[in-house]
């Protein structure tokens, strides 16, 4: 109602002579009290015997001092007519895209990304090339090599490509192909310029030690272990977004109605002010009570100004989580919330509550991944405690090919032959005509005595893994108390709404009944601003336990790791690299 509607009925109340009237009020969403109730107007008692005129005063005359106009309403950084309506779900999507929390666990996600796919890279050909000229002026002194001048001159020019690759088994293969061509001044050579070509291919595979268990392997094992594991450490980061999220939205669910209530006591004390007024200046009431009501006022108003703090305190908390840019136009905007506390009944029994809780908690999932990546290191040392043995094979295939020098009748033992008279081409045909290869196999083979070093790195992976394994046995228990204690904290907070309420509804019955008393001129001003101020508190009490209801059930939710499902949220999970 407005207060000109109700400075109205105050009017109308005290010009009509009745001992005690009841202004309509504001019903609030949760926990008001009767529209009847909410305000209150002390007036002329019962004229005592041998008569007596009750106040009468005309409406024009009322001078009802408004203290609601005097409260306070700006709020520091927050423009006026600057509004955010803003829903539960809305606020917690604009925190997951928003929270710098959330952002830097995402970052996290993204490295171990990286890092999974740089774990590959052992895994990438590496080509090399190598391009060299040499030429050389050597001295000699034998006749036959038949150097004009005592001096031997060569020149050769090399290009030598290789292609390696290591393997996951553990393996790894070299394809080296030589090229390269040499003119020289020696009489007895026969071909001059000389093209010679190999191609070489090597293939070496560990038959104990480092079969499929190689250093590399491991990398790429531990960095997609790593991945899953930041995947939950971000799962986990949102579990305890969305909670915060939530009890911030709720606080300041609350802080909003509390103000409210304050507010409106203001507004009944003020009323309650000005009619003890009226009664001193015409004998009715005794002067000590203005005193009493203007006491009463301050107090009111004193409790309206922290209402409005805790509204922005809260404000501030929530824009903090879902906000990312502190420069934000938002920030100067009034978040008002378009979700009011409800009382919806969970029912769920313990043994379902855990089940939930096992089943979905990231930090189980975390510690699991953890025991994985043990085992990882440990499967890895105990391969390197076996000894050393490594089988090789290589093939060589060779092509030659060149331009004669020997001038030679036709049918001479030392003739040349043709299928080596020719330029590069000729070369490389007869190196793959596969008639000039080298085949090699072998194995290579050591052993550590003792192996120490191996031999401490199993029992470190032995004993990290009853470590983990207590830690685990350690954390369930801890979940388990969780969600005991989040259980209960749900049913105590079901019963204090369920208490708050009723206690709502007495102090509307006891200022009743008090209005009656004061009327019959049994009660007091004392009493009656007494009771005004017990159903103020009734009233906060239960906005308080309905909040508090909502935030033990987004905790439980939280605890049971059902936040997720609950609120319609969907985290996809990073695929590993192919």
């Amino acid at each position: 109602m407005s207060s000109r509607y109700r400075l109205l009925c105050l009017a109308l109340a005290l010009a009509a002579g009745h001992g005690l009237a009841a202004l309509p009020a504001r019903a609030q969403n949760a926990g008001a009290p009767d529209a009847s109730l909410s305000g209150v107007v002390a007036q002329n008692p019962t004229p005592p015997a041998g008569g007596g005129q009750s106040l009468s005063l005309p409406v024009a005359d009322q001078r009802v001092k408004r203290a609601l106009e005097e409260l306070p309403t700006a709020r520091i950084g927050v423009a006026p007519g600057r509004l955010m309506r803003l829903s539960l779900r809305d606020a917690i999507l604009m925190a997951l895209r928003n929270n710098q929390d959330i952002e830097v666990e995402r970052a996290n996600v993204q490295l171990a990304q990286q890092n999974e796919r740089g774990s590959f890279g052992s895994y990438d050909p590496l080509l090399q090339a190598a391009v060299q000229f040499q030429s050389s002026i050597s001295p000699t002194a034998q006749t036959f090599i038949g150097a004009e001048g005592g001096a031997f001159k060569r020149k050769q020019l090399q290009f030598t490509p290789t292609l390696a690759q290591n393997l996951p088994t553990g393996g790894n293969y070299v394809i080296t192909f030589s090229n390269s061509r040499e003119t020289n001044n020696a009489g007895s050579a026969g071909l001059s310029p000389q093209y010679f070509t190999t191609l070489d291919f090597r293939f070496t595979q560990p038959l104990f030690r480092n079969f499929r268990s190689s250093a590399n392997e491991r990398l790429v094992k531990v960095s997609r272990k790593q991945l899953t594991l930041s995947d939950a450490q971000f799962r986990q980061r949102v579990l305890t977004t969305i909670a915060s999220v939530q009890a911030s939205y709720w606080d300041l669910v609350f802080a909003i109605r509390n103000l409210q209530i304050q507010r409106d006591a203001v507004e009944l004390a003020d009323i309650s002010l000005a009619v003890t007024r009226r009664q001193v200046e015409v004998g009715t009431s005794a002067p000590i009570n203005v005193v009493e009501n203007e006491s009463e006022l301050e107090n009111r108003k004193n409790a309206a100004i922290t209402a409005l703090q805790q509204i922005t305190t809260a404000e501030n908390q929530l824009k903090q989580l879902i906000l990312g840019d502190p420069q934000a136009d938002e920030w100067q905007a009034a978040i008002e919330p378009t979700d009011d506390v409800d009382f919806t009944p969970v029912e769920l029994d313990v043994q379902q509550a855990l089940a939930s809780a096992l089943r979905n908690r990231p930090e189980l999932e975390q510690i699991r991944l953890q025991q994985e990546l043990n085992d990882i290191e440990r499967r890895f040392a105990e391969n390197q405690r076996k000894p050393q043995v490594d089988a090789f094979t290589a093939l060589t295939l060779s092509g030659l090919s060149g331009t004669s020098r020997l001038e030679l009748p036709p049918g001479s033992p030392a003739q040349i032959n043709q299928r080596f008279i020719g330029g590069y081409g000729t070369a490389l045909n007869n190196l793959f005509s596969l008639d000039f290869p080298t085949y090699t196999v072998g194995a290579n083979f050591s052993f550590t005595f003792r192996n120490r070093t191996a031999e401490a790195a199993v029992g470190r992976a032995l004993a990290t893994g009853r470590q983990l394994k207590a830690q685990e046995r350690n954390l369930q228990q801890g979940i388990q108390v969780e969600v005991r204690n989040g259980l209960q904290a749900v049913a105590s907070a079901r019963q204090r709404v369920e208490a708050t309420r009723a206690a709502r509804v007495a102090a509307e019955t006891q200022l009743r009944g008090e209005q009656q008393r004061y009327a019959a001129g049994l009660s007091t001003t004392f009493l009656i601003l007494d009771r005004q101020n017990r159903l103020s508190i009734a009233r906060g009490n239960e906005i308080q336990a309905l909040t508090d209801y909502n935030k033990a059930v987004a905790q439980l939710q939280r605890t049971l790791g059902t936040s997720l499902t609950v609120n319609g949220i969907e985290i996809k999970e990073s695929a590993p690299t192919p």
